[in-house]
C-alpha cells in the first residue's frame, strides 16, 4: 500500500510539475502583448487571405479559404512546436544546473501550450465551419483523432530533436530548414487528389500526410484516405515516437555535462 502511495504521488507531482511548466509557457508568451490570445487565430487567418489569394487562382478546391485554413491552423502548432522544442533543453540550461526534474518536461510543456491554442483556434473555426458546411459528430470524432495522432507526432520528434541538438547544434538549423521543405511536401494547400502519382512515394513517407488529409476530409469532404498510405504514416510515427523516447531517455543522463 505504501508503495502505491508513492507511486500515485510520484504521478501527481510529475503532472502537477508538467501543468505548472505548460502554465508558465502561456503566460510568457503573451506577456505584455496588446492583442494577447487573439495572436492564436489572427496569425493563420492573414496567412489563409495572403496565400489563398495567391493560390487560388491555380489550385480549384471548392471552399478553398476554409479548406487552406484547416490545414494552416494543424501546420502552425506542429512547426511552431518543433522549432521551439528543439533549442528549448539548451535554452534552459540555467533551470537543468539548479535543480532536478523530468527534463522532458521542458519539451513537452510547450508542446501542450500549442496544443492549447490549437484546440481554441480549432473552435473559432468550427463555428464558422458549422455555418457553411455542417460537419457530422462522425466527421468531428475522424478530426479529432488526427489532431491527436498529430499531437503524439509532434511529442515523440520533439523529443528526439530537442535530445540530439544538446550535443550536435546543428540540429536547430537543420530543422528551421527542414520545416520550410516539409510545409510544400505536406498537403496544406493541396490534396493528395493533385499530386501526380510519381510524387506518391514522398507523400507515403511523410507521416504528416494522412493527419492533414484526415482534417481536410472530415470537415470539409475534400482530401483523399488511402489505405495504404495511412498504415504506412501510422507505422513511420509509431516508429518516430519510439525513437524519440529512446534518444531522450538514453541521452538526457548527459545534458548537464554538454550544456
Amino acid at each position: 500500500m505504501t508503495f502505491l502511495n508513492t507511486r500515485k504521488e510520484a504521478i501527481r507531482y510529475y503532472f502537477d510539475f508538467l501543468w505548472a511548466m505548460t502554465e508558465k509557457e502561456i503566460k510568457a508568451r503573451y506577456k505584455r502583448a496588446i492583442f494577447g490570445f487573439l495572436w492564436v487565430i489572427l496569425n493563420p487567418v492573414l496567412q489563409m487571405i495572403i496565400i489563398g489569394a495567391i493560390f487560388s487562382f491555380f489550385i480549384k478546391i471548392p471552399n478553398y479559404f476554409l479548406f487552406l485554413f484547416s490545414g494552416l491552423l494543424p501546420w502552425q502548432f506542429f512547426s511552431l512546436s518543433l522549432s521551439k522544442t528543439t533549442p528549448s533543453i539548451v535554452n534552459e540550461r540555467s533551470l537543468l544546473q539548479k535543480a532536478k526534474f523530468p527534463i522532458e518536461a521542458i519539451p513537452i510543456s510547450i508542446i501542450l501550450a500549442n496544443f492549447l491554442h490549437l484546440a481554441v483556434s480549432f473552435m473559432i473555426f468550427l463555428f464558422i465551419l458549422f455555418l457553411v458546411v455542417g460537419p457530422s459528430i462522425v466527421s468531428l470524432f475522424l478530426a479529432t483523432l488526427a489532431l491527436i495522432w498529430l499531437l503524439v507526432l509532434t511529442i515523440g520528434l520533439s523529443l528526439l530533436t530537442a535530445s540530439l541538438n544538446v550535443k550536435y547544434r546543428d540540429i536547430n538549423f537543420f530543422v528551421q530548414t527542414l520545416l520550410i521543405l516539409w510545409f510544400y511536401t505536406t498537403p496544406v494547400l493541396y490534396n493528395l487528389a493533385l499530386v501526380p502519382q510519381s510524387l506518391s512515394l514522398l507523400f507515403t513517407l511523410n507521416p504528416l500526410t494522412s493527419i492533414f488529409e484526415m482534417l481536410h476530409y472530415s470537415l470539409l469532404n475534400q482530401g483523399v484516405i488511402q489505405p495504404r498510405i495511412v498504415a504506412m504514416n501510422a507505422m513511420l510515427t509509431l516508429v518516430v515516437v519510439l525513437m524519440g523516447i529512446l534518444v531522450f531517455k538514453r541521452q538526457k543522463k548527459d545534458f548537464i555535462d554538454w550544456l
